[in-house]
């Protein structure tokens, strides 16, 4: 499921985990591409996403920090990583290998 969201950004899923505890600031998600219409994001590859905050004090939602996607050698800045939808409601830990997830890349 590769498609774009209603804001024209690309929306690609993915398999993978967290990697660390919640806390830690070094946490990132390894995983790979699981459907995507984007050459340079390829099925099949490896990719990462870390998170990193603002590092001050925010009052907006919208300043809390920012998510990357990283494979080979580009980056794309996320507006959105969210487990799937078809996976809603159940319990699950997201360190667990085999969730599904759905990045929505910043176009532009």
């Amino acid at each position: 499921m590769t498609n774009n969201s209603a804001a024209g950004n690309v929306v690609v899923c993915l398999s993978g985990a967290w990697q660390g505890e919640a806390t830690d600031p070094q946490r990132s998600f390894h995983g790979a591409v699981l459907t995507s219409t984007l050459e340079a994001l390829p099925v099949g590859e490896a990719v990462e996403v870390t998170y990193r905050d603002s590092g001050r004090r925010v009052t907006g939602p919208g300043e809390h920090g920012t998510y990357t996607l990283r494979a080979g050698p580009h980056r794309w800045t996320l507006s959105r990583f969210t487990q799937h939808a078809s996976q809603a409601g159940q319990t699950r830990d997201d360190r667990t290998p085999e969730s599904k997830w759905e990045a929505e890349l910043v176009s532009g």
